[in-house]
């Protein structure tokens, strides 16, 4: 079986430069995720590279969506550089749609704008509906499609890598006797593939 977030061609050990290669697996289709990345605890001893499943916006397009659907909830404070306007529509826009679109509670941790990596190693804001690490809204009570009809015409959201968590890492708590705060190091991947 072949891996995805590997080194590339056939190394044991990430280095610096690989964050591009990496990112060329990204993102995957809704329904395309390997088993082996769907979780943090499926190979035991290491933790896959977190994805976040959602929309890749950008600061433009996170404003239109912002001015489009809820002009008249976020509100900019006198003086307000153009950072503090991302960061207030950015902590904004997860409560507004949890509020939209009926929610609830027990889910409202998964609705966030996260940075993510483009194909080409960009990192740009997701609005992010779950990550493999903690699941993702459930598809069966309809939030996932509402959304993308009614936010992003239709498009379906996409796995998408974490530019911060971008490589394999061994889970030293997993792999220790004594329990410990998890702590994530880059070392050897599960599996190191030869790529063609």
């Amino acid at each position: 079986m072949e891996f995805l977030f590997v080194p590339p061609n056939g190394h044991a050990r990430y280095a610096p430069s690989d964050y591009r290669f990496v990112c060329q697996s990204s993102p995957l289709a809704l329904d395309e995720v390997p088993f082996y990345l769907q979780s943090d605890s499926v190979i035991p001893g290491w933790r896959p590279p977190r994805l976040w499943c959602g929309w890749h916006l950008g600061e433009e397009a996170l404003f239109e969506l912002v001015e489009r659907q809820y002009p008249s909830r976020v509100r900019y404070t006198k003086g307000s550089n153009r950072l503090m306007k991302t960061a207030t529509v950015a902590d904004a826009l997860p409560e507004l749609i949890c509020e939209e679109f009926q929610i609830p509670s027990e889910f409202h941790h998964l609705i966030r704008v996260v940075d993510g990596a483009h194909s080409d190693g960009r990192a740009d804001m997701v609005l992010s509906i779950g990550c493999n690490y903690k699941g993702m809204l459930p598809r069966e009570a309809d939030y996932i499609d509402r959304i993308k009809r009614e936010l992003f015409n239709g498009v379906d959201p996409e796995w998408v890598l974490c530019p911060m968590r971008w490589c394999w890492t061994q889970d030293k708590q997993q792999t220790s006797v004594a329990p410990q705060k998890k702590t994530y190091t880059s070392a050897t991947p599960p599996v190191a593939v030869t790529r063609a």
